[in-house]
């Protein structure tokens, strides 16, 4: 449900104190009570701060040179003036949406749904599973888990893994309701939560407590009453209790080895704790559901020129990117210092191709590699880091967001046609930053690619999602009608060589998959610089 406009008109004043540094201390408790309790709240001052942010970046990098007037008329204003008025701005523009009538509120609450959320996208995968007997359908192994999904085990074992990267076992009878990548909710029975620090954050919760994952291996055990033990493996967790109206009455932090019980009616110790530690610490041996994959892999060590990639599983085709100057440039293939050894050198001008047989399917794969974005990049010269054809005049490019309207600037930016995902992690810093692109198909033949972006590890949050709309500042990936299939571009979009968009940075260590890479194989390759081994996966 939206917000009632009187809410709105107050978390907009607040606001504004807030970016005016006029607030009281009652006025900022104020806006973190609303924003504590709405999500409609939490999404109007992200996105306002998102979008001042991007505007007052983007106004930066557009700022001509200061009129010819007198000097003593000149007035210059602090950066943290603009910031407050592009806040401003960004709120009084979000506000007239919402105040615009129900039916306006409607379409933006659509608009925002396609966005930033689609119902139909999967959160998690059924990964593993001993022994399970289901109530209802079967989970096949490998099954992509919806949001809202209640998965109901009569008996055995079974692992999910998030695509946030964290995974939870649950041992039968239990009953689990996945929120999102993110969260789930127990309504009874037994898990074991392992959380990798990129999913730190992760949360279970039921009637009687939520916890919060700090960086650990945790378990919980609920009966049907909501009745809730906690137990901390490892590391640590916040345990947030519940009433029996759902409101929070206290948190409590929870180190390893330590454990409470949670009711509606408060929390006491946990009776025979040290032997029901024991018994929930114990091995499993699984079955797992990931087949291996196949990898090109550039690391691009060479001194200079042509970069040969390397190939597992794979023998149909020369992969080498040939590199080449676009307009004025005399030369290309420069390197530089990498990530791991030596990386490519994208001065704006130069660029790559390679042939790649088959990059044009609709077909599951991963695009994963270490980038680094100077920090003064001009915006023009952000084109495509990677580009290829595809079928059906489709086009899929990744880069980072030059557009503050769709999204946040600088962000990682993946376009698939019509659809497009950006980002929330600045790569425009020049840092070192491991990016992986993960698309899966949808089963039906003409639907669009899920797309997951990963940075530095870490499942990436999104600023701005298109489904089949055209972007209010990028357009859309089409391909030209002359773009050649099973090309892989590196370093600058589809379009011609005059006219085309060029990237601007280091590139390193290049890997493409045939499937999509689990969150687990995803940290393996950030971390080793190698693809996981098959052996290694299936018995984690």
């Amino acid at each position: 449900m939206s917000l009632p406009d009187h809410d709105l008109l107050e978390l907009n004043a607040l606001c504004h104190a807030l970016a005016d540094g006029a607030s009281t201390a009652t006025e900022r408790a104020r806006l973190e009570e609303m924003l504590a309790a709405s999500d409609d709240a939490r999404r109007f001052y992200v996105r306002a701060m998102a979008l001042s942010a991007s505007l007052f970046d983007y106004a930066g990098e557009m700022q001509a040179d200061a009129p010819d007037l007198p000097a003593r008329r000149i007035v210059r204003v602090p950066a943290w003036a603009w910031a407050v008025g592009s806040l401003a701005a960004a709120a009084c523009v979000a506000l007239a949406f919402w105040l615009g009538g129900a039916e306006k509120r409607d379409a933006a609450r659509e608009v925002a749904s396609a966005e930033l959320e689609s119902s139909d996208d999967s959160v998690a995968r059924l990964s593993g599973a001993r022994e399970c007997r289901w109530s209802g359908a079967a989970l096949q192994p490998g099954a992509e888990l919806q949001p809202g999904q209640r998965i109901e085990l009569q008996s055995g074992f079974a692992e999910i893994t998030f695509d946030s990267g964290a995974q939870v076992t649950l041992e039968g009878p239990a009953s689990l309701e996945l929120g999102s990548a993110w969260d789930a909710v127990l309504h009874r029975g037994t898990l074991k939560a392992s959380v990798p620090p990129e999913a730190i954050g992760f949360r279970i919760s039921n009637p009687s407590v939520e916890v919060v994952d700090l960086g650990t291996e945790f378990s919980m055990v609920a009966d049907e009453s909501g009745a809730t033990e906690v137990f901390v493996l490892k590391g640590a967790v916040e345990a947030h209790a519940r009433d029996a109206a759902g409101n929070h009455l206290g948190s409590v932090v929870l180190a390893e080895k330590q454990a409470r019980r949670f009711t509606v009616a408060g929390g006491s110790d946990v009776p025979d704790r040290d032997a029901k530690l024991a018994k929930l610490n114990r091995k499993l041996a699984l079955d797992r559901y990931t087949r291996p994959a196949n990898f090109v892999h550039w690391s691009f060590d060479e001194e200079a020129g042509p970069a040969l990639a390397q190939t597992t599983g794979r023998a149909d085709g020369d992969f080498t990117a040939q590199l080449e100057p676009a307009g004025e440039a005399r030369s290309a293939g420069t390197r530089t210092a990498g990530r791991w050894q030596r990386a490519l050198l994208l001065d704006g001008r130069t660029f790559a191709r390679a042939p790649f047989p088959g990059i044009g399917k609709r077909s599951a794969r991963t695009v994963a590699f270490w980038i680094n974005v100077p920090a003064d990049a001009p915006l023009p010269d952000a084109g495509a880091m990677f580009a290829w054809s595809g079928a059906q005049g489709r086009a899929t490019e990744i880069g980072w967001n030059r557009h503050p309207l769709d999204g946040a600037l600088g962000t990682l930016r993946t376009a698939a046609g019509r659809n497009a995902l950006v980002g929330s992690t600045p790569l425009r810093d020049g840092r070192w930053h491991h990016v992986a692109v993960v698309f899966s198909p949808k089963p039906k033949a003409d639907g669009p690619v899920k797309i997951r972006q990963y940075v530095d590890g870490r499942l990436d949050g999104l600023s701005a999602r298109r489904n089949g709309k055209r972007g209010r500042g990028a357009p859309a990936a089409r391909e030209p009608a002359s773009a050649p299939q099973d090309v892989l571009w590196i370093g600058r979009n589809l379009a011609g060589h005059e006219t085309a968009a060029h990237c601007r940075g280091a590139l390193d260590e290049l890997f493409i998959a045939d499937r999509a890479l689990t969150p687990p194989e995803i940290r393996h390759l950030m971390t080793q610089n190698r693809p996981l081994a098959p052996e290694t996966l299936a018995a984690e």
